[in-house]
């Protein structure tokens, strides 16, 4: 689903949307099962959904929406995935400083959930745009 949405957005493939607007379609009904296991999820394909069709107001408030279900039912794997995603977005709309604060909070929680490789894709990603490292704040930014 956010690979698809991604590739969307990128390729401009009708494709990609389709695939990625099923897949969204499919968690909302798990959703409805288990919002625990299965809200934040849909909160970051909305967010990557709302991207792809330039709704970016609508894009940043799912987006923290995802990350903050993530933090509450302590999924750390997902609140690194939204932030990551969440700070992409914002480094690729102009808001450099934002996006460099939510990629360290990515790092960060890749870190503590011992995803190393992660650590160095979204650290390479920071080098290549040149967004500044930002020590994160007690609790997280977003």
């Amino acid at each position: 689903g956010k690979a698809s949405l991604t590739l969307a957005r990128h390729t401009h493939q009708p494709n990609w949307r389709r695939i990625g607007e099923e897949a969204l379609g499919r968690l909302m009904k798990w959703e409805k099962i288990s919002s625990w296991n299965f809200g934040q999820q849909v909160k970051l394909l909305q967010a990557e959904l709302h991207y792809l069709n330039g709704n970016m107001d609508s894009a940043e408030v799912a987006y923290k929406a995802s990350i903050m279900s993530a933090r509450e039912h302590k999924f750390t794997h997902y609140v690194a995935l939204a932030s990551e995603l969440y700070g992409r977005f914002c480094v690729e709309n102009l808001m450099s400083e934002k996006g460099a604060a939510q990629l360290q909070v990515a790092i960060d929680e890749y870190k503590q959930w011992g995803a190393m490789k992660k650590v160095r894709d979204v650290k390479a990603f920071m080098d290549t745009v040149n967004a500044p490292s930002i020590p994160r704040r007690m609790g997280g930014e977003i």
